[in-house]
Parts: structure tokens; C-alpha cells; sequence
């Protein structure tokens, strides 16, 4: 019996697109807005943000927050 796992069916990534609003800093806690997207100098994704650039598995995505 062959087991095969697909990445697709493990992990599901969020859709984020310019204008989409974040939580980044230290605590995660100023907003920054997304203003493009593009690569470090390792070729790892980043979001370019009007707060600088931010790796993308990083900062906290605030439309997929549950409200309080």
C-alpha cells in the first residue's frame, strides 16, 4: 500500500493581495498596508509594505482574524 501526501492537501495558503492590511512589529501590533510583493536576496517571497519590507509567513494577516 503507497501512501502519497500532497502539498496541496496539507497546506492551505492564505490569498493576500495589495491594499490587504497587516499586523507587524515586534508584538504584532501596527498596522501596515501591502504594497507589492517580491524576494530578499536569499529568493525567499516578502511582502513590500508601507512599514518596509516583511517576510511573508511573518506578520499576522488581519482579515483572517477572528473578531473579539
Amino acid at each position: 500500500m503507497k501512501l502519497t501526501m500532497r502539498i496541496k492537501d496539507i497546506l492551505t495558503l492564505p490569498s493576500i493581495k495589495v491594499g490587504d492590511e497587516i499586523l507587524v512589529g515586534k508584538f504584532k501590533n501596527r498596522k501596515a498596508t501591502v504594497t507589492g510583493f517580491g524576494k530578499d536576496e536569499n529568493n525567499q517571497p516578502v511582502l513590500k509594505t508601507t512599514k518596509g519590507d516583511q517576510k511573508l509567513f511573518k506578520p499576522r494577516i488581519v482579515k483572517l482574524m477572528k473578531d473579539e
